[in-house]
């Protein structure tokens, strides 16, 4: 692969044989040696939730209610 200039930015083409679908969100991170890793972007299931007007539900091992036990 090879970098290319469009307008202000570097663009780098994924070949389609990586399986990449379109219009999905990395964050690129660039390691000490150089190298790029793109990290797919996890949904924010707090935000989600708060905008949905749902309530996320606790799994197993937290306590009813742990106010004032965080520390145990």
């Amino acid at each position: 692969m090879k970098t290319r200039r469009q307008g202000n930015a570097i663009v780098l083409t994924i070949p389609a044989k990586f399986g990449i679908e379109e219009n999905i969100d990395y964050v690129a991170v660039k390691g000490e040696d150089e190298s790029i890793t793109f990290i797919k972007k996890q949904s924010n299931l707090f935000k989600e939730a708060f905008e949905n007007n749902q309530e996320i539900e606790v799994g197993e091992g937290f306590p009813e209610d742990s106010a004032g036990r965080e520390l145990m």
